[in-house]
């Protein structure tokens, strides 16, 4: 065996070894949110016309029996009103409405144990449920996002819904999510080191730890995608790696304002876009002569995937009909959905390894990187129950094991597997 050969052999058990470490630390790590998490998982459902909910609209008085003023459709109020005639009263930042962001900002002036966080359902609305779709969508604001107060009109179908939802949760008083631990520090240091462990020149982002802290935890998190990629060749483990990626940077925000997501993870667009973006120039600039005859087709395919991709990203992001249906069928069968971008996507990661030709790998792994992102991203919801986020993603790679699996039966090992390997890879699982 070679120096160089013996080099390379180490260098592959350091990165196996060293990013198992780390996978294990994440993962026992995430147990520290399972009891604080769990408790959080309550809720309260009320009816419109229940006299203590008070929409917030104008700079109006607030009823005398209400209990919960949510602001609704404001975007400039004056906030020192609101707050004085507010009181005792819990105050409700209601998602996916437009005065999202101006509730968050009161929100700030506010104790800790006055704020919750409410999803409404109008009335308008309701024309396109059943009582199957509507519990569905109950359950997803409480599993997936741990809201504190459901507001529904009151009708036949909310009625049904409501005696069936009040069977699988408990109901109770809704409060805001009151962190039990004060770790988020340490897991920042961690993230950074586990990050620098692979690329040392991620030290020189430390200084902003001290400037601002989630500006820090975004661009070393947001570097991690880059460095985990390309430092780690192997399909599965970069799995694991982006996996472990998430774990850290949740735990890094653990505090009160990102758990009431009152504060929400910096970069998101970034985060989930850059690498793609790269990869995609690479490609062009790699297989330039290749491309030559295709590049009219790939440049506007791209695009159009890349601007959907992003327009479907977050909360309010669209989404197309066909893919609702497909993500509530898969949720059916599973409880809690694997995220669909990921469902196709990691498959074709896998698949990369059976390809001979570099253009169709390198195309494979740009289609497969999304999903990569797209694992890290789902841990920047750091409002959501991490063991849910954790059988989200282990349900999902399972899945695409097991279709890349179903995939490679269909072709002999020695027609389609790359008989070189790649100098600064690791371990192969998925070839193997």
């Amino acid at each position: 065996m070679t120096q160089k050969q013996v080099s390379l052999k180490f260098s592959h058990n350091l990165i196996f070894i060293s990013l198992l470490l780390f996978v294990l630390l994440a993962f026992f790590s995430s147990f520290l949110r399972f009891q604080n998490d769990l408790e959080n998982m309550k809720v309260k459902i009320l009816f419109q016309d229940d006299p203590s909910v008070f929409f917030y609209t104008s700079e109006t008085s607030i009823p005398q029996e209400a209990k919960y003023v949510i602001l609704k459709d404001a975007t400039s109020i004056n906030i020192k009103t609101l707050v004085e005639n507010l009181g005792a009263r819990k105050f409700g930042v209601l998602e996916f409405n437009d005065s999202e962001n101006l509730a968050k900002e009161i929100a700030k002036t506010l104790p800790n144990d006055q704020i919750i966080n409410v999803h409404y359902i109008k009335l308008a609305e309701l024309e396109k449920y059943n009582e199957r779709t509507l519990f569905k969508r109950f359950w997803r604001a409480v599993v997936e996002r741990s809201i504190d107060l459901i507001i529904t009109p009151r009708n036949n179908l909310t009625e049904k819904v409501y005696e069936e939802f009040v069977k699988f949760f408990q109901i109770d008083e809704p409060s805001a999510y009151l962190p039990k631990h004060d770790f988020q520090k340490i897991f920042g240091i961690i993230l950074g080191a586990f990050v620098s462990f692979y690329f040392p020149y991620a030290l020189f982002a430390f200084p902003i730890f001290f400037y601002s802290y989630t500006l820090f935890i975004s661009t070393i998190s947001i570097l991690g995608t880059l460095v985990l990629f390309f430092k780690i060749k192997d399909q599965l483990l970069r799995f694991f790696a982006f996996f472990t990626l998430g774990i850290f940077t949740n735990l890094a925000l653990y505090d009160f304002y990102h758990l009431n997501n009152i504060e929400v993870y910096r970069g998101v667009k970034i985060s989930i876009s850059l690498l793609p973006a790269l990869l995609l120039i690479l490609l062009v600039f790699r297989h330039k002569s290749e491309l030559k005859g295709t590049l009219k087709f790939f440049i506007p395919l791209f695009f159009i995937f890349g601007v959907y991709y992003i327009l479907r990203s977050g909360n309010n992001g669209f989404v197309l009909s066909i893919e609702k249906n497909f993500r509530e069928y898969i949720e059916n069968i599973f409880i809690i959905r694997p995220r669909t971008k990921e469902l196709l996507f990691y498959p074709l990661l896998l698949m990369s390894n059976l390809l001979n030709r570099k253009l169709w790998k390198d195309i494979f792994e740009i289609f497969g990187s999304v999903a990569l992102v797209s694992t890290f991203n789902t841990f920047c919801h750091i409002r959501a129950p991490l063991f849910i986020n954790l059988y989200r993603e282990l349900i999902t790679i399972l899945i695409a094991l097991f279709i890349y699996g179903i995939f490679k039966l269909f072709f002999r090992k020695d027609d389609v597997y790359e008989t070189q390997e790649n100098e600064n890879s690791s371990y192969n699982w998925a070839g193997h």
